[in-house]
């Protein structure tokens, strides 16, 4: 990545601070030992959970993060010669972070980390097919890091850290814990039953919209900030964290997070009204030839399908009014309407096959028991089959998010095993046999029709 201009900035460091304008200079001191632990370092968890990190810092808390890259080491690239420092833009604000005093690379570095008595929190972004159990149901590589760093967390009689996902996955807790327990199984049984009874695993609810940042937003962020930054990360304002209310956390509720009881609500809220219409906007933007998701949800089509799929989404939710779904489904709209963000259709859109199995199928599993129609959800998944596996809208190609399945959708579509076969292949057993129909027929309805005509079918 080549920054314009950046060669006359010098970069960001400690050093560098002097250079910085006062307001934005961080007032705590960043030398104390790593308190928390975070397994991928990549642009959500600086905007996030570096964020949630630095506040609790500046209120006394030491709260230094360790971050590790498990695979690339880019982000240690990126941050360690800048000492940990990078740049958060929030709307027009700039704020200038210090909570990742440490960056490292690789499961060594990880597994060494966690085992250090004072870490109290382990937190992790890897997304969601980084929970994915590899072939003979082999635990995922993060599990196996979390295991053997907990392994010798017991080793050396240092009490055990929280555990926390920050990933988009259904009851993630529950799920890290199954995978680290079962990681931990194949190295000893023993320390298999002390992180059962020792070790706890909340289930968490993050949300806040980050792009990938390219040349553009770091070039910006540079010139304001008067220094060369290239780990900065622009986000929107909004940011949110619920999480489950468990011993041992850090006083996260000083901070703005909610300690909560039960995330399972939280959970389903964002699953449904926002994580599900974003991917919505996404499929049905590539199909009218949006490129971000700004423009797909201000396109005089696409707009009021994504809207008509959360009013139906409502209908069938059953969130308490405390949760005000309808006011919360309405901002969602507004923050996808953020042109500043540059959220793409193609990046929101990736990965699919892993994602919408859990923001769409509760959603038509609902709908269908009440016996209440599904088509336009039906209308959301063709989108995407057409785009991940090549198949032609009116004879022209979509452009192809990022997904595992890609080339195996891509083969039956070559292969001309039929519609059926291929919607058959995309969503797996989520869809029954009439949700399964309604796909098809969708399918067929955009090949031969093409934009308008699909979406205004809907």
């Amino acid at each position: 990545m080549t920054i314009t201009g950046a060669a006359r900035r010098p970069r960001l460091s400690e050093a560098a601070l002097a250079r910085v304008r006062p307001d934005l200079l961080i007032p705590y001191d960043r030398r104390v030992a790593a308190r928390m632990v975070h397994l991928g370092v990549g642009a959500f968890a600086r905007a996030h959970l570096g964020v949630y990190a630095d506040d609790l810092l500046r209120a006394g808390w030491a709260a230094t993060v360790h971050g590790i890259s498990l695979r690339s080491a880019e982000p240690e690239q990126k941050l360690r010669p800048q000492d940990g420092l990078y740049t958060v833009e929030e709307g027009a604000e700039l704020r200038l972070i210090g909570s990742f005093a440490r960056v490292s690379t690789g499961a060594r570095a990880a597994v060494e980390a966690i085992a250090q008595p004072e870490v109290q929190m382990v937190t992790l972004t890897i997304t969601e097919k980084g929970y994915e159990t590899g072939p003979g149901g082999r635990p995922p590589p993060a599990a196996a890091v979390l295991a053997e760093g907990l392994a010798h967390r017991r080793g050396v009689g240092g009490g055990p850290p929280v555990v926390v996902s920050l990933d988009n996955v259904a009851d993630n807790g529950k799920v890290l814990r199954e995978r680290v327990l079962a990681a931990a199984g194949e190295l000893d049984s023993a320390v298999a039953a002390w992180i059962a009874d020792r070790v706890t695993f909340p289930s968490s609810v993050v949300d806040r919209m980050v792009p990938a940042p390219n040349d553009q937003v770091l070039g910006r962020i540079g010139r304001a900030l008067g220094l060369e930054d290239r780990a900065a990360v622009a986000t929107e304002p909004y940011r949110s964290w619920v999480i489950e209310q468990t011993e041992g956390l850090p006083p996260l509720d000083r901070v703005g997070v909610e300690v909560v009881g039960d995330v399972a609500p939280f959970e389903r809220r964002k699953l449904w009204l926002l994580n599900g219409p974003h991917s919505a906007a996404a499929y049905a933007g590539l199909v009218a030839g949006c490129t971000t998701i700004a423009e797909a949800v201000g396109h005089p089509v696409v707009g009021p399908l994504v809207r008509r799929l959360v009013a139906e989404t409502i209908e069938v939710c059953d969130l308490a009014e405390s949760l005000a779904p309808a006011r919360f489904a309405e901002q969602a709209q507004r923050r996808f309407a953020n042109a500043g963000l540059g959220h793409t259709c193609r990046q929101v859109g990736e990965d699919g096959s892993r994602k919408l199995a859990q923001r769409l199928q509760p959603v038509v599993a609902a709908r269908r028991s009440r016996g209440r129609p599904t088509a336009g959800f039906a209308l959301v998944v063709a989108a995407w089959i057409a785009a991940v596996a090549g198949v032609a809208v009116k004879g022209t190609t979509l452009p192809s998010p990022g997904d595992p399945s890609a080339d195996e959708l891509r083969a039956v579509e070559v292969g001309g095993a039929g519609r059926r076969t291929l919607v058959n292949g995309a969503i797996g057993s989520w869809g029954d046999g009439e949700f399964v129909d309604e796909v098809v027929a969708a399918l067929h309805s955009l090949e031969r029709s093409g934009t308008l005509a699909f979406m205004e079918g809907a």
